[in-house]
């Protein structure tokens, strides 16, 4: 089952862009990598994005083949509400966002 933990931090930067882009939404992907993030654009500067543990291109050697293995040979695409994470921000006891993937559902969990 795919998770990702994303730091107050991350979320508060993610949220941010999101914002300076004017988009409700964020995404998480499987292609060139496995990640969770928003981009306008190729540039580092056009992305905002944080990769599922040994799923980095840039850092991790067989990260195609974690991804495939993490989330199977598809590459993947799912939209979610930036509204849930500016929600986590507002937890005063949330430090970190889970984001956990299942079969037939995405879940986020505020943790301490």
């Amino acid at each position: 089952m795919p998770q990702i933990t994303l730091s107050c931090t991350q979320v508060a930067s993610l949220v941010a862009f999101c914002d300076a882009a004017n988009s409700a939404t964020f995404y998480i992907a499987k292609d060139h990598g496995a990640y969770v993030g928003y981009s306008t654009g190729d540039t580092p500067d056009k992305r905002c994005v944080f990769y599922f543990k040994g799923c980095d291109p840039a850092k991790d050697a067989d990260f195609s083949e974690n991804a495939d293995r993490i989330f199977g040979g598809d590459d993947v695409g799912e939209y979610l509400e930036v509204s849930d994470l500016r929600k986590a921000l507002e937890e005063p006891v949330a430090a970190k966002v889970r984001i956990t993937l299942t079969s037939r559902s995405i879940r986020m969990d505020f943790l301490a």
